[in-house]
C-alpha cells in the first residue's frame, strides 16, 4: 500500500512543530510521532496531529550518545522518556496541535 502525500494542513503543521525546537534541549528538531503514554503501558495510533519536536539525539537511538544510559525516546520508550526528562510527549503534542489550530483560525479570521 502506497503512503499518501501529506495534506497542505499537515505540511504546515509539521513546519510549525519543527520550528519550536527540541522539547528537551531547544536544538533544531525532527518530528517524533507520539505512539505511547507517559504514565502507562500501551500504544496509541500514529497520526499526523500527534507529533512532537525532538532533536536527533533525543529522538532516535542511532544518534543517542549514551547507548548504555539512553536519552532518546527510542532508547527509553515513552514512559522512560517521561521519567528521565519529565516531559509528557503525548500532552505536549496535543498542546501543540490545539495551539496550531487556534493560531491558524485567528490568522484566517484576520486575513479577510
Amino acid at each position: 500500500m502506497a503512503k499518501r502525500a501529506p495534506t497542505k494542513q499537515e505540511r504546515e503543521y509539521r513546519n510549525y512543530v519543527a520550528s519550536h525546537g527540541c522539547l528537551v534541549c531547544g536544538a533544531p528538531a525532527t518530528l517524533h510521532h507520539v505512539t505511547g503514554y507517559a504514565d502507562r503501558m500501551g500504544r496509541i495510533p500514529r497520526t499526523e496531529q500527534r507529533i512532537a519536536p525532538l532533536c536527533p539525539m533525543h529522538h532516535q537511538t542511532v544518534h543517542d550518545p549514551l547507548a548504555g544510559d539512553p536519552v532518546s525516546v527510542e532508547g527509553l520508550n515513552h514512559r522512560g522518556f517521561f521519567r528521565r526528562h519529565k516531559i509528557d510527549l503525548k500532552a505536549e503534542a496535543e498542546r501543540l496541535w490545539e495551539t496550531f489550530l487556534q493560531e491558524r483560525s485567528h490568522a484566517e479570521r484576520h486575513a479577510s
